[in-house]
Order: C-alpha cells, then structure tokens, then sequence
C-alpha cells in the first residue's frame, strides 16, 4: 500500500485509541485497522514509531482493540490534575490513592498482569478494605525512624478524613470512604477500563483487559503501586499473625 495510505491508517489508529470505550467487534473500520496492525508487520512497525515519536506506547489486542500508554513526558499524558481540575491538592491525592488501591485489588500479585485471561473482579467493599489496611501500616511505618514520603503521608491523612461508610444507613452518601471509591470506579468507566456488573459491597467492578495494560505500565513507571503493594500485603501480615494467636 502507498504511505499516503499507511499515515491515513495511522490516523485511524490514533483515532480509536482516543475512544477507550469502543471495541473492534463494535466497528468494521476498527476491525480493519487491527487486523491490519495484526498482520501487517511493516505497517505494524511504522506505526509503532509514529506513536513513539509522539511519546505514546501502542498495544493492540484482538479483542480490546489500540491501547496506549503515554511515557512520563510525552505532551498528550493525561495527569490526575487533569483529570480532577477543580479539586484541592489534597483531594487529588486521595484520588490517587483510591486509583492505586483499585490497581493492587484488582491484580494483588504482579504474575496476574502477564495472565491475559483474567477475569479481575473486585468490590467497592473491597478497596475500602485495601486502603484501610494501608493506611494503617502507613502510621505505624510513619512512627519509626525512617523518614515518611510527605506525598504519601498527605494522600493517607485525607483518606482517614472521609467518614467511614455507615452499614445501615438508609442512604448511601458520596463523600464518604465507600462513596468516594465508587466515584474514582465510575470515572475508570468512562475512561474504558472498568465495568459495572452489579451493587454488591457498595458495586461489583470488572476490569477491562486495557486497564491490566495500564496497571503494568503504572508498575514500570512508578514505585507508588509497589509501595501500595507492600504495605497492603505487610497489613494482611500482621492480621494474620494476631488470628493464629487467638
């Protein structure tokens, strides 16, 4: 084919990669495109550095369609700032928190990224809990003599602000721990990488297969989700020890 031609479909490429939620099945053009990318492998390699000249890494699955990943400087990155523009620093912070918290819930152990058959299902319910614990070992961490990372010490302090959920309320609110971790839920919905399934444990989410893409790059691009890790699997440490002494 013509390079007129592969830069229109390059175009094309970038195109549906800007809208996460749609599918190849969903699109006969779409389809096209990544059957080409599939098995074109010059076409696949051009287009590989086109999107890398522009600081983007490109994934295509068969089912999930173009995943992108943008590097730390790359212009088209999308921060949490901008993301959440009319929230105070320290809002954004807990939002951080809660998206890192949903990462750690929904793949706890790093192998369950390289399983692309996975079906990652988790629960409000469930988060609350994972960042609960976190929290906790954090403060007991913070008491010793190592130093405490001020980023962090802040997104944990404005988790322990939110009120916890009321069991019985007749109501549910959006402001409190429960409430603010489904909005981040909703919001990784209508960004493409999560699925409601149901209102279980305050909602039942599934992970979309680009959202473990976006987990993997999140693990390559920073310790914070280590350090999620750790300290939820050091929370989990202690609670057991206490029950074998029981």
């Amino acid at each position: 084919m013509s390079a007129t031609r592969d830069a229109a479909d390059i175009g094309r490429l970038l195109w549906w990669a800007a809208r996460p939620r749609e599918t190849p099945a969903r699109h006969e053009d779409y389809h096209r495109l990544v059957t080409r990318y599939r098995g074109d492998p010059d076409f696949a390699a051009t287009a590989d550095a086109a999107f890398l000249g522009a600081g983007l890494y490109v994934t295509v699955d068969e089912r999930e369609g173009i995943i992108v990943a943008a590097a730390p400087d790359s212009p088209l990155r999308v921060t949490l700032s901008d993301v959440v523009k009319r929230a105070q620093p320290i809002q954004r912070a807990v939002v951080g928190a809660v998206i890192l918290a949903v990462a750690y819930t929904a793949y706890p152990e790093p192998v369950m990224l390289d399983d692309p058959d996975r079906m990652a299902v988790f629960t409000t319910r469930s988060v609350v809990d994972a960042l609960d614990r976190a929290v906790e070992a954090h403060a007991e961490a913070a008491t010793g003599d190592g130093g405490v990372d001020d980023d962090m010490l802040e997104a944990w302090r404005g988790w322990q602000a939110l009120a916890p959920a009321r069991p019985n309320a007749a109501r549910r609110s959006g402001n409190d721990r429960a409430g603010v971790v489904a909005k981040v839920c909703r919001l990784l919905v209508e960004a493409g990488y999560l699925t409601l399934r149901g209102d279980v444990d305050g909602g039942t989410w599934v992970a979309r297969p680009r959202f473990r893409h976006a987990v993997a790059t999140l693990c390559e691009d920073s310790e914070l989700y280590v350090l999620v890790n750790g300290l939820t699997d050091n929370a989990r440490e202690v609670t057991d020890d206490d029950d074998d002494h029981e």
